[in-house]
């Protein structure tokens, strides 16, 4: 646990859900802060009466849908210096291809199942110029989603949140490593079919 981490567990507890709101929007600027870890915590102290549970549920919803926001605005403006940098990169445009095909799969599970892909997702869609209504309106609904579900489990095992926190951060990147070689698995078959398909034939002899 960093000490940024645990300045911001006593600031829940000492100023309450603002102070849970900043943590999840830094965090989702890039701040490297465990958000889905302090959303358990903020779901734990709120069973037990440190935090008021429906005003922490709402403004961890508006400060991680702000984060979000912003990082997206960052992959925007910034989208001529990521294209000299690294979007120029044939990688970087299969990625942005993708994203064109699948955005709004990507927003919405990279919000609450795949969250270590949350903020390389929003830095694509805005540099990819994907419009930022769509955006908004699929990173409201998994940010909801991701709320309720771990805001959930951190209010109904308040006495064991930090075992269950050290457990959905190792699910998550699990879940990355899992489709990362699916992913790898496709491509690799792809390949091959291609190569094959572009083999010459040896046509019989006499």
């Amino acid at each position: 646990m960093t000490d940024l981490t645990e300045a911001f567990y006593t600031a829940m507890q000492v100023y309450g859900p603002p102070a849970l709101a900043l943590a999840l929007l830094l965090a989702a600027l890039g701040v490297p802060l465990p958000a889905t870890v302090l959303l358990i915590a903020g779901g734990a102290f709120a069973r037990q009466g440190l935090l008021d549970g429906a005003l922490a549920a709402a403004l961890a919803l508006l400060g991680t849908i702000l984060g979000d926001s912003g990082s997206y605005c960052i992959g925007r403006y910034s989208g001529p210096l990521l294209r000299r940098w690294i979007a120029g990169t044939a990688a970087w445009r299969r990625a942005e291809a993708m994203f064109a095909r699948r955005g709004a799969l990507a927003i919405l599970f990279t919000r609450f199942l795949l969250t270590p892909l949350a903020l390389p997702t929003n830095l694509i869609a805005g540099s990819s110029r994907y419009t930022f209504r769509r955006f908004l309106a699929f990173d409201s609904v998994g940010e909801l989603v991701w709320v309720l579900l771990y805001g959930g489990l951190g209010y109904l095992f308040a006495d064991r949140w930090e075992v269950l926190g050290d457990l959905a951060g190792s699910l998550s990147w699990l879940l990355v490593g899992l489709l990362v070689l699916v992913a790898g698995g496709v491509l690799a078959y792809r390949h091959r079919r291609v190569r094959v398909a572009h083999e010459p034939v040896d046509m019989p002899t006499r």
